[in-house]
């Protein structure tokens, strides 16, 4: 499943990630998909003279789906991302967290964070602009498989 998924980066673990039940807290986690969030917009947007191009963006919610127990090692996660729907002044970016890059790799969370194009000034959502729903129109699939929604 990871090889059609448009985006995906290797993020690695930090000893602190890990809980007294010896495997990644499930806030660290949240914290692995903003790494992987902040580092893939920055790579898809670019860099201008200020240092990024990645548009004025809040976060309005994350739903994640816990599959298997992700355990402290050396080696990092690979988490995939990609884009799974696009409104108004706002998008769905879905994610697979997974335990390597390697082929034998298993999921350990799938996710889904809806953000929101955000006019800092107005304190308002801003629609989304034709240049920025290009960029993220490259990086669109499917949403991801979330347990809740598929038993509905």
């Amino acid at each position: 499943m990871q090889n059609e998924r448009p985006y995906s980066v290797d993020i690695p673990l930090r000893w602190s990630d890990m809980d007294a039940l010896r495997h990644i807290n499930n806030v660290q986690v949240a914290r692995l998909l903003e790494e992987a969030r902040v580092l893939g917009l920055a790579e898809w947007f670019g860099f201008d003279a200020e240092g990024s191009r990645v548009p004025r963006l809040l976060i309005a919610r994350t739903e994640i789906d816990y599959r298997r127990q992700l355990h402290y090692r050396h080696q990092p996660v690979t988490i995939t991302m990609w884009v799974s729907k696009i409104s108004g002044a706002s998008f769905d970016l879905d994610y697979e967290v997974l335990s390597s890059n390697d082929q034998d790799a298993h999921v350990c969370c799938t996710a889904q964070t809806t953000v929101v194009h955000f006019d800092m000034e107005t304190q308002r959502p801003q629609r989304i602009d034709p240049d920025t729903k290009a960029v993220l129109e490259k990086f669109q699939g499917e949403p991801v498989e979330m347990r809740r929604r598929a038993r509905q």
